[in-house]
């Protein structure tokens, strides 16, 4: 009925922009994309919904892995309103899908120079210093953040897992991530953080406990099973370990990621 009634509305006022964008709303939430694509596009770029025309374009597009379309659409747009943070956030995402981090911190450095600091956008500011190698700073952003938040589970969890990876003050790292257990006592990526704190501690009974326990609640995880794989091999339960690794494989995307299980698989097999 609301289609309906909305189509009439257009049939009758067809400057109705309001009904166009209502009506793609609507046909993106039953999957019909090709026709919301189609009232979003007939939207005048004098009307107020233009930028939210574009943006739910940018959505509609990604959703459906059109990847140049959706690269095509995010540029123009960018420079239509260079200044607009769903924008920059979409930008400073691209740029990071494509290992581009020097392009994505300066996103990110323009959102804060623009709309000031808060959490999230220092978050993400901080999480682009780690990935161009300027874990110091990244460090000392985290831990301030935490000092403003101690209970932000998220950032906890990063930063445990980041020193794990590191082996870097793994006292401070168990510390970190049991604060965010606390909290969040069942999430299944804090038990894998927890389960790898233990790897690199050489506890390695207490680490597939948690690992074990953390792909009980996300048994598609590509990285968890890695995860669980390597801690099995430390034990000597060498065919458990494959079998992990070979489930890994079947969920990973990453080709660096699955060489280097597929180089474990070779060596081990």
């Amino acid at each position: 009925y609301q289609k309906i009634l909305l189509e009439m509305s257009i049939y009758l006022c067809p400057n109705l922009e309001i009904s166009k964008y209502t009506l793609a709303e609507l046909y993106s939430l039953e999957k019909t994309n090709d026709l919301a694509l189609k009232k979003l596009k007939s939207i005048s770029s004098d009307s107020f919904l233009f930028l939210p025309s574009n943006l739910k374009m940018m959505s509609i597009i990604k959703s459906l892995n059109k990847a140049n379309d959706y690269k095509h659409l995010l540029f123009k747009n960018f420079k239509l309103w260079p200044k607009n943070k769903y924008l920059l956030y979409n930008l400073a995402n691209y740029y990071k899908s494509k290992k581009q981090y020097h392009k994505s911190i300066k996103i990110h450095q323009k959102i804060l120079d623009i709309y000031g600091q808060n959490d999230r956008d220092l978050f993400l500011y901080a999480s682009n210093l780690d990935k161009i190698g300027k874990w110091g700073e990244a460090k000392t952003l985290f831990l301030n953040l935490l000092k403003r938040n101690p209970k932000d589970t998220y950032t906890l969890n990063y930063v445990s897992y980041k020193l794990a990876l590191k082996e870097q003050d793994l006292n401070l790292a168990l510390s970190l991530i049991k604060q965010a257990l606390t909290l969040d006592p069942e999430n299944g990526f804090f038990l894998d953080t927890l389960g790898w704190v233990e790897f690199k501690r050489k506890n390695y009974d207490k680490a597939v406990f948690f690992l074990e326990k953390s792909i009980s609640i996300l048994p598609r995880s590509s990285e968890i099973l890695d995860h669980l794989g390597d801690c099995y091999l430390m034990l000597n339960r060498k065919n458990e370990a494959i079998f992990e690794w070979r489930k890994a494989i079947k969920y990973e995307t990453d080709t660096d990621i699955i060489k280097n299980i597929e180089e474990k698989l070779k060596k081990y097999e």
